[in-house]
């Protein structure tokens, strides 16, 4: 593992010009800086949560992460108070935008053209000077401010190997993830994990709390309310009137930081860095897990069969066999029966492959178990038969016959030959069961899920002759899938492709993919009632795509929810949206029906009527118009 040290003041330029990119980078740099230059709102936000940088640069125009400016998430995250941000314009190419472009962005400073000589190195400079001077002395802030011992990106799995080489040297500190706008952080003392927090409700320990049923929503709300305010967990359930106290909260503080950690070994999207220091150890409740049996419930829930069975493939002809430090770490890698009876079986007299094929449990049990025990060297392996202590060599390997498998019932098999039929003949997107408004970490998800449910291994004990060959082409469609919508270049040519292809109902222009996903993330906030952020992501999609009219159908209909103000003003601003969406196209049938329904609201029902059975000359079958029509005729 590299240790990093970083004696230069760390700083994050973010700015999507590339050749004001490569300029500044340069400049910063000679200037005394260690810099890390990102082109994109995402990787952005990912350097600064997990990098930790001393100060921040960030272009005025760079496009927005869910609707917001990098500037304005950072603002709002943890760390985000004590780092200065300076913001920078194109007043060198001739466009800026002017200081009114940052006012909501709560920057330190605010430089026209950033390629002015002397300027911005010196307002960096004496920014970075007057930081120092409060910089946090005690805590997990200071933790933070110190260098990182290790940093990178979570591609290819490292954080495994990371968390085995934490206990192996008894590491204190913190490992902090970011994936787009969230941020998991795991703090670990003597090398095993203590606690984990995250910036997403539903991975933070209310959430969790609420999906095991040990709170109601509404003793949720209350207990984020009180850790908030700086309230240990057991004062805070005691607040929301939940009896939870001594073994049975270190119980569930386990379940949590076991789960969480879990999770993010799995990750494989954004950025990690390794803290070192113990002084968190005064703001977090901490309890004791098996420092490494997180890494094997992670591997099994978010690790592809192909990445466990990679370090394997070379071994296979081998046999493997239980090392001297199998007994020493048994406790803390935390095996359950099943792995117990597995790892029994690994007595330097089988091979590999026979182990795998034919032992206990199924072949990703199998797999995850002895890549696991090969990772934290509790397995090692022999070209010849080994004899274990207290057992004498045969005079050849042993040999395990292998298993008998049932018939598979005639309903599972219908069921996985019709779900099967369905994934290879659909999109890539509808193979996994996504929106193309999914995101990365939604890709990820549904592949997993979706592999696992139609992989051989979930059904060993039947013969699955008949089904094999189907099984291994959904295998093959969901990698695919997963190949191409896990990379933004591909998936965005896939788009392209797709929607080009396709009828996009009310699309009367060329299709612009980046607006089609903003539409379609919009409509998920809308049905969720979030038409704040339904308006934000609307507005640019139309500024993308100004001359698409059904956009504005969409954004008119944000714009009566959302804006400020009494009914007739929301209803004045979404009908001059509407305008210019009939003014595109005249017979707009969603824009129509939205003026409809404000026209009911005002109080002019025979308008709003006229005007849906107007709709409806033009197409009887519409559901929205005969929907709108039964709300007025009440």
């Amino acid at each position: 593992m590299c240790t990093l040290r970083a004696p230069l003041k760390t700083l994050l330029l973010a700015e999507s010009h590339p050749p004001t990119l490569e300029h500044l980078t340069g400049l910063l740099a000679q200037a005394g800086y260690t810099v890390s230059p990102v082109s994109d709102a995402v990787s952005a936000m990912e350097h600064f949560v997990a990098g930790n940088p001393d100060v921040v640069v960030l272009g005025v125009d760079l496009p927005r992460l869910e609707g917001a400016h990098v500037g304005q998430l950072i603002r709002n995250h943890s760390q985000g108070g004590r780092v200065p941000i300076i913001a920078i314009d194109k007043g060198h190419l001739g466009k800026a935008r002017g200081v009114a472009a940052v006012l909501g962005l709560k920057v330190n400073a605010y430089v026209q053209d950033p390629l002015k000589p002397g300027e911005l190195v010196s307002r960096i400079d004496e920014l970075v000077k007057a930081a120092e001077s409060v910089a946090p002395t005690q805590g997990i802030q200071a933790m933070l401010a110190r260098p990182a011992v290790t940093t990178g990106e979570l591609r290819g799995y490292p954080l495994p190997e990371l968390v085995h080489l934490l206990y192996r040297q008894r590491r204190d500190g913190v490992l902090v993830v970011a994936y787009r706008d969230l941020t998991r952080r795991v703090f670990f003392a003597r090398g095993g994990a203590v606690s984990c927090d995250s910036s997403a409700r539903q991975d933070a320990l209310p959430g969790f709390l609420l999906d095991r049923g040990i709170v109601t929503e509404a003793q949720a709300e209350i207990v984020v309310q009180a850790l908030g305010s700086g309230l240990r967990i057991g004062a805070a359930l005691a607040d929301a009137g939940v009896e939870a106290a001594g073994e049975e909260l270190l119980e569930i503080l386990r379940d949590y930081t076991r789960s969480r950690l879990a999770q993010v070994v799995g990750m494989r999207e954004g950025r990690f860095a390794f803290y070192a220091g113990d002084e968190f150890q005064r703001e977090v409740a901490t309890v004791d897990i098996p420092a490494l049996a997180p890494v094997l419930d992670g591997a099994r829930r978010m690790m592809p069969l192909k990445v466990l069975a990679a370090p394997l493939r070379r071994y296979m002809g081998e046999f493997p066999v239980r090392s001297q430090e199998f007994a020493k770490d048994l406790q803390v890698l935390g095996l359950d029966t099943d792995d117990l009876k597995i790892a029994m079986q690994i007595n330097g007299r089988l091979l590999l492959r026979d182990l795998l094929a034919h032992g206990r449990g199924d072949l990703r049990r199998g797999y995850s178990l002895l890549w696991f025990l090969r990772l934290t060297g509790a397995v090692t392996f022999s070209a010849t038969p080994v004899a274990t202590e207290g057992a004498a060599l045969s005079a050849g390997p042993e040999v395990i016959a292998p298993r008998k498998r049932k018939s598979l019932p005639p309903e599972l098999a219908a069921s996985l030959r019709e779900g099967a039929v369905k994934i290879i003949t659909s999109s890539y997107f509808h193979s996994l069961g996504l929106d193309i408004a999914a995101d990365m970490e939604a890709v990820e998800r549904a592949y997993h899920e979706t592999a696992m449910k139609f992989h051989p291994d979930n059904y060993a004990e039947y013969d699955l002759s008949d089904l094999k060959d189907l099984l291994d082409s959904v295998q093959e469609k969901l990698s695919a899938s997963y190949r191409v919508l896990s990379a933004e270049d591909k998936r965005k040519a896939y788009l392209q492709y797709v929607l080009g292809k396709m009828e996009v109902k009310g699309r009367v222009n060329a299709i612009n993919v980046e607006a089609e996903v903003l539409i379609r993330r919009g409509e998920s906030y809308l049905r969720r009632k979030n038409y704040r952020m339904a308006l934000q992501l609307f507005e640019e999609a139309v500024a993308l795509n100004p001359r698409e009219p059904e956009y504005y159908s969409y954004l008119a209909w944000a714009t009566y929810h959302a804006a400020l103000g009494p009914l007739k003003d929301r209803a004045k601003e979404a009908q001059k949206v509407l305008k210019r969406a009939l003014s595109l196209n005249a017979s707009l049938e969603r824009a129509q029906i939205i003026s409809a329904i404000i026209e009911n609201d005002l109080g002019d029902a025979t308008a709003a009527r006229k005007r849906l059975l107007r709709v409806l000359e033009l197409n009887a079958n519409s559901k929205l118009a005969k929907a709108a029509l039964r709300k007025v005729g009440r």
